[in-house]
């Protein structure tokens, strides 16, 4: 073991990089077709690549950044979900990458750090199949790397760091709104408490580089028709998006709670008492995982489910390891025994994270080969695992929606569902694609039943049976049209209706 770890060392990052990569491969491409967050995170993006505005033609409730970098890999790779998951591949291996470069950063040493994060990805196993590529993940890279050079730079508050700083806020603010003003936030008290003098010349210096940017965004949206759909989106539809789709469970909370009360207890613990000394740099280092692991575990509002906590809660978790290792190394105890435990621990992590990963990729090139799953490079499924269902659902929908537009016809899904014949018809029904509460902007039940009303020559598709609508969408919607709007037939799983 000792001899492996050695070799390791030359070539640290190299190897953590392999490791990741492999790690993340499998279980990145064996994912069922779904009507899901990585089908809607598609079709936005494949919407830019046909044309389409973000904005005016795709109901985004974020800021912008990531499907704009997706739209520029979808032009150099092709447009197809194989390329999106090579783009959640990238995410990923950065967002890993990063985890471990801070962790190291907190001298915690190769073995220890490889094993969290070994665990960190293996956390994710929920996470990355069910939510993909995504602004969260992407917002956090940034997040990621602001901290990281925050302990590259011993801490350091100057001029210089300022402005790396303030440009790292804005990247996460053009990822993620609410995630970017937490981090802004957090750097502001980061900037007070920290910088020895000019404390509030430095939180200046922060807002004024912030607004400069912001202003500048703000141009390029209203010289290209954007600014009013972009407010409409990602500002007047937050109180709905807040009031409609809070959801949380008991068991979720107590997660949450209790590890930002732990880290905080014990790191106030080590700075007050005097019996476990530690340095002025583990007390800075301290200061600073508090600092953003508090803000940025808010981004778990109003959503607590697994996937937002894992996200949410990822900072407040190396902040965690990192206090475990001062414990552990400022205390007296004996651990070789714990090192033994620790070396078979780690072998068995990595062998099962690899084997499970080479397992699943080997299942998804069988699956993608078989002829029920193929598509060509050029369509937009190609790379997605499509069972014999789902291909014919995709296949009697699409064609209907085409056979009722030749007779000059419209046709709307008023589904979650639609993204799945939108995205091979290359068509966008605006916020009817994904007519979820709060992704509708300021419109509210009444205005899209007065906007419904008053289509003419339009078919109007439902779930047809109300068990199989999803939480967040509008009961109230659904019931108006089934019971003011003409009956006309059902359709694979969906009732037609006219208005």
């Amino acid at each position: 073991m000792r001899k492996a770890i050695e070799i390791i060392k030359k070539k640290e990052n190299i190897f953590i990089l392999i490791l990741i990569f492999i790690s993340l491969t499998g279980i990145s491409l064996c994912i069922n077709l779904a009507a899901n967050d990585e089908l809607w995170n598609f079709q936005n993006i494949y919407k830019m690549y046909n044309g389409f505005q973000i904005y005016n033609d795709a109901n985004v409730i974020c800021t912008p950044l990531f499907f704009y970098l997706g739209n520029l890999l979808f032009n150099i790779l092709g447009a197809n979900f194989f390329v999106f998951r090579i783009y959640n591949i990238i995410i990923y291996l950065i967002y890993f990458f990063l985890i471990y470069k801070i962790l190291r950063k907190l001298e915690i040493n190769i073995k220890y750090a490889t094993m969290s994060t070994v665990i960190f990805i293996m956390l994710g196993y929920y996470l990355i199949p069910r939510v993909m590529a995504n602004y969260n993940s992407l917002a956090l890279v940034f997040v990621f790397l602001g901290i990281y050079l925050f302990l590259k730079n011993k801490c350091i508050i100057n001029t210089k760091n300022i402005i790396i700083q303030s440009i790292i806020c804005f990247l996460v603010i053009l990822t993620k709104q609410n995630i970017g003003l937490f981090y802004a936030i957090a750097l502001a008290i980061t900037i007070f408490f920290m910088k020895k003098n000019h404390k509030i010349s430095g939180v200046l210096q922060e807002a004024g580089i912030l607004l400069i940017l912001s202003a500048l965004f703000v141009l390029y949206l209203y010289t290209n028709n954007l600014l009013n759909g972009f407010i409409n989106y990602t500002i007047l539809g937050m109180k709905q998006f807040a009031s409609y789709n809070t959801s949380f469970s008991v068991f979720n909370i107590a997660i949450y709670i209790s590890i930002l009360v732990i880290n905080l207890c014990t790191s106030i613990f080590l700075i007050k008492q005097k019996k476990i000394l530690i340095t002025q740099d583990e007390k800075n280092n301290l200061f600073i995982l508090n600092c953003f692991s508090i803000a940025i575990s808010l981004m778990v509002y109003p959503i607590i489910n697994i996937g937002h906590l894992l996200f949410a809660i990822s900072i407040a978790v190396i902040l965690f390891i990192y206090l475990a290792k001062i414990i552990l190394t400022k205390s007296d105890l004996k651990l070789k025994k714990i090192n033994f435990i620790m070396n078979f621990i780690l072998i068995i992590l990595i062998l099962t994270d690899i084997f499970r990963n080479i397992y699943a990729l080997i299942t998804w090139i069988k699956d993608i080969k078989s002829k029920e799953y193929f598509y060509s490079y050029n369509e937009p499924y190609f790379g997605a695992v499509v069972n014999d269902e789902l291909y014919k659902n995709i296949e009697v929908m699409t064609n209907y929606i085409k056979e009722k537009e030749a007779e000059g016809k419209d046709v709307i899904i008023f589904s979650p569902k639609a993204a799945l014949y939108m995205v091979p018809l290359k068509q966008s029904n605006g916020f009817y694609d994904l007519p979820f509460n709060g992704n509708v902007g300021k419109l509210d039940e009444e205005d899209i039943i007065k906007d419904l009303k008053n289509k003419k020559d339009t078919l109007i598709l439902i779930t047809k049976n109300e068990k199989d609508l999803l939480w967040q969408e509008n009961r109230k919607v659904v019931n108006f049209i089934k019971e003011k709007f003409k009956y006309v037939e059902d359709i694979e799983d969906f009732s037609i209706y006219a208005p």
